[in-house]
């Protein structure tokens, strides 16, 4: 029921948004598809960084189990800062890639 009401509090605002940006700057429409495309190449560039990440990090917690007599648990991975960092790098590497594509 939450995911439900969520999902409708988005839809609503967009939906609002959209219509404002529509009444007020007709040409800007446009952009909300760039807008979107620039969100996806995020979230593609999100996702391999964050198995990246995660892939290392687990490889990492491997090899420390296999040399020392230490434990690290996997669940050192579930980490909120890991994903914002994750998102950062993302965010960062898009920027990059796009200067360095028109410059």
């Amino acid at each position: 029921m939450e995911l439900i009401f969520v999902t409708l509090l988005v839809v609503l605002t967009s939906t609002f948004a959209y219509q404002s940006l529509k009444w007020m700057r007709p040409s800007s429409v446009r952009s909300i598809r760039e807008g979107l495309r620039a969100f996806l190449e995020w979230v593609g560039a999100f996702t391999l960084f964050l198995t990246a990440n995660l892939a290392l990090g687990v490889l990492i917690i491997l090899l420390i189990r296999g040399f020392t007599t230490r434990f690290f648990a996997l669940y050192e991975l579930e980490n909120l800062l890991l994903l914002v960092l994750s998102a950062v790098q993302a965010f960062v590497f898009r920027h990059a890639f796009r200067a360095g594509m028109s410059g």
